[in-house]
């Protein structure tokens, strides 16, 4: 299913006021180089001893109002009692953080705290969107566009207007035909990218894994055994 996020927000007179407002904040798992964490940082995989993508270490939230505390305290009990799972649990609490982040940082106090590494921004776009609906990553103007997992990511900000969003890229070739140009006519990919604009993706069969890149000027496949 296709997700899609584009959120642009324009400061005026010490308000922010949302220009557009285009499908959800919540789309399919992009993998990160390491472990997500209830307030949307990215940690070393190492602290995921169970391996379901989240940071098993304890975490402050006793500065929370006591209605956001109990809603925390919440997902634990329930976690306590099996009803849900960590990960559950944590999907949960990490909006609670979110919103508690938002309304700071709809305040002007963005902690300086808003990584910009990659994995970091694909944490905050699927985990706090509201935080990044209330303010730019940092002061000054930026442009971040990247592509992961077969979608493509973009957050800009020109001083004055913010945007995020995140999109899936489509193939002009299904993956049962990019695989058969890989073995049975390789000169097609070798003449033309398999799609236009940025893209870095793989796929793969029973043997092997297929990878195709291009930065919107070079473009590159490979594969090799699984």
């Amino acid at each position: 299913m296709k997700k899609v996020t584009l959120l642009s927000s324009l400061l005026v007179a010490g308000a922010v006021a949302f220009t557009g407002v285009n499908g959800t904040a919540q789309a399919d798992e992009i993998e990160i180089d390491g472990a997500k964490t209830v307030s949307a940082e990215v940690v070393e995989q190492h602290f995921d001893i169970d391996g379901d993508g989240w940071a098993d270490g304890g975490y402050s939230y006793d500065w929370m109002p006591q209605e956001q505390q109990d809603r925390i305290i919440e997902q634990h009990d329930k976690q306590q009692a099996g009803e849900i799972t960590q990960a559950e649990a944590n999907e949960i609490i990490a909006q609670v953080f979110d919103e508690e982040y938002a309304l700071l940082n709809g305040s002007g106090d963005n902690y300086d705290r808003l990584k910009t590494d990659e994995d970091s921004l694909i944490t905050w776009a699927q985990h706090a969107p509201k935080t990044l609906n209330y303010t730019p990553l940092k002061n000054e103007p930026y442009d971040y566009h990247f592509v992961r997992d077969s979608h493509e990511f973009n957050f800009t900000y020109d001083g004055n207007a913010w945007t995020w969003g995140y999109d899936e890229i489509e193939n002009d070739y299904t993956d049962k035909e990019l695989i058969d140009l890989v073995h049975n006519n390789p000169e097609v990919l070798d003449e033309k990218p398999v799609k236009d604009g940025v893209y870095d993706f793989k796929i793969s069969d029973d043997k092997y894994v297929y990878h195709f890149a291009s930065d919107g000027n070079t473009w590159t496949w490979s594969y090799e055994n699984k």
